[in-house]
């Protein structure tokens, strides 16, 4: 459609110089025309172009609206399903400028920009033929415009291209200290060293806004160049060619050649442009050619279980370094409640991601009620677990928001139920605004142990079989811990529950406690009378 309206656009264009010669043929008298109806058809001509012009404009907005939205939906969709080992090793500033700043240009690009070259084209291609019409022989001096076209192209493209990834570079960086720095704003001002982060977000903004000085000095040189080049030899051609011609011939011939000026200057920096987005197009082609995680299309779906887990023989590194988890056999029962204690860094948190499925295994296999989860849909895998980590992740919205997390439509008696059973109920309702209370970032606005009975509540909401604590109370002092855990002992009830910790509190919830160093090692803590677990003989190293 935009190129439709483009070509007519320029079909509209290269009937003005025709009829504007026409007309100064008849007002100096070289011609026997009419020159009120040449007026009103030069009128209508210029009033169709603007119409036409103005069309495009509204078409190509839409259209660059649409693929933006477009774009920005695929890639954070397929962010989404890339795995969290794609995720702990990309910058976030890299993958914001990605679905921000850089998909708008090559939206832009692809409308506005590329979507003229057919019109370009035509206009070149009718004002050559034009020019051939009016005076072959001069019109055949014409190709002297191409080498300034070219040289332009070639010399300019190059820099632009170099210089729009240094300018991205420099828009990355800015993004990820504005990001880091908000996220560590607490402690900045804790160790008042505002000033020093300052001048370091300073100087990259300074830096991406030389750069992109830079970038647009060179852009306003393409166009003007090619086109002043261009029209400057058409006026030497014609300057040397106008004897025994008449104006209006003369007229329509310079106009044609200005106009073919236009595209000559336009596509050199369309080609500039193109560089730029094409450097977007490979970074883009890049991100949508990662892998999602396995089990996103998997055929084989999960219910519902009961909460048995099992690990056989499972062993586990991260790239680059050595293998952290040998041959680890564990089984957990349906409604036991197993603590996993042990020293930092040891590996029981990886445990814990293996069994989300946040990695895969390097050898070995992980059950749920017998099911290898291999073979399962990821998501389902995950609808089996509640997972409450150490920092509660919560975001700026609401109680009720953070809470239902995902589920917008959730009956409010059950989460009001699950906002009972994490013991929230009753701060909630001392807020301002009860449930519709805005918490701000990452619940900035409430204590740790509120953020932490929200995030209970949030697990509890989806009533999963198996809930899992990673370092859930390491924010409290030995009294609230005790509160915390006191608390949570009704919303255990019948599930599976697995508790990373090495607190007095919170092992004595469990059934079992393990010892991460040796997973051979299970010391009975059980209220129940359970007999020592099933532990296996790997070791988490």
């Amino acid at each position: 459609m935009i190129g439709l309206l483009a070509v007519l656009s320029s079909a509209a264009m290269l009937a003005v110089p025709w009829l504007a010669g026409q007309f100064v043929g008849g007002v100096v008298g070289e011609a026997d025309i009419d020159t009120g109806r040449v007026l009103a058809l030069l009128a209508l001509t210029l009033a169709a172009l603007a119409a036409i012009t103005i069309a495009v404009t509204i078409v190509s907005e839409d259209a660059s609206g649409r693929i933006l939205a477009d774009l920005r939906q695929d890639i954070y969709a397929h962010i989404q399903r890339l795995p969290p080992a794609f995720h702990d090793q990309a910058r976030g500033g890299d993958l914001l400028a990605l679905m921000t700043y850089e998909v708008t240009n090559l939206s832009t690009f692809l409308t506005a920009t590329l979507a003229q070259v057919p019109a370009m084209i035509v206009t070149a291609l009718g004002a050559s033929v034009l020019l051939l019409l009016l005076d072959p022989i001069l019109a055949l001096s014409i190709p002297v415009l191409v080498p300034a076209f070219f040289v332009t192209l070639k010399l300019v493209g190059r820099a632009q291209r170099k210089l729009a990834e240094r300018k991205r570079e420099a828009e990355v960086e800015v993004v990820t200290r504005a990001a880091s720095d908000l996220d560590m704003i607490e402690a900045i001002k804790a160790f008042a060293v505002e000033e020093h982060h300052e001048r370091g977000y300073r100087a990259a903004v300074e830096r991406a806004r030389r750069l992109a000085l830079a970038q647009t000095r060179l852009g306003a040189f393409v166009g003007p160049f090619s086109a002043l080049a261009a029209a400057f030899a058409a006026i030497v051609i014609l300057f040397h060619g106008s004897d025994g011609r008449e104006s209006g011939e003369l007229f329509a011939f310079l106009l044609y050649a200005a106009l073919l000026t236009r595209p000559v200057g336009s596509l050199a920096s369309t080609y500039g442009r193109f560089q730029i987005a094409l450097g977007t197009l490979r970074r883009l082609e890049e991100v949508m050619a990662m892998e999602p995680e396995p089990g996103y299309r998997a055929p084989r779906r999960l219910a519902r279980g009961k909460g048995a887990i099992a690990l056989e023989q499972v062993s586990f590194g991260y790239p680059g370094r050595p293998p952290l988890l040998d041959r680890v056999d564990l089984e957990i029962r349906p409604g036991e409640i197993v603590a996993l204690t042990g020293e930092n860094g040891i590996g029981k948190s990886t445990l814990v991601k293996l069994i989300l499925r946040f990695y895969e295994p390097d050898e070995g296999r992980i059950t749920l009620d017998g099911e290898d989860i291999a073979g399962l849909q990821v998501q389902d895998v995950r609808r089996q677990f509640g997972y409450v980590p150490q920092r509660a992740l919560l975001f700026d919205g609401t109680v009720f928001e953070n809470i239902a997390f995902g589920l917008p439509d959730c009956d409010p008696a059950a989460l009001e139920r699950a906002a009972r059973h994490a013991q929230a109920w009753e701060f909630i309702q001392r807020l301002p605004q009860g449930f519709e209370t805005p918490i701000g970032d990452d619940g900035v606005r409430l204590s740790g142990g509120q953020r932490q009975r929200i995030a209970l509540a949030r697990a509890l909401l989806r009533d999963p079989p198996i809930l899992i604590f990673d370092e859930a109370t390491s924010m409290y002092d030995l009294e609230g811990e005790a509160a915390f855990v006191e608390s949570c002992i009704r919303s255990l009830e019948g599930r599976t529950v697995i508790i990373i910790t090495h607190r007095p509190a919170s092992l004595a919830l469990a059934d079992r406690v393990i010892a991460a160093g040796d997973l051979g090692y299970a010391m009975h803590r059980a209220a129940a009378g359970t007999p020592p677990g099933q532990a296996g003989r790997g070791a988490l190293r």
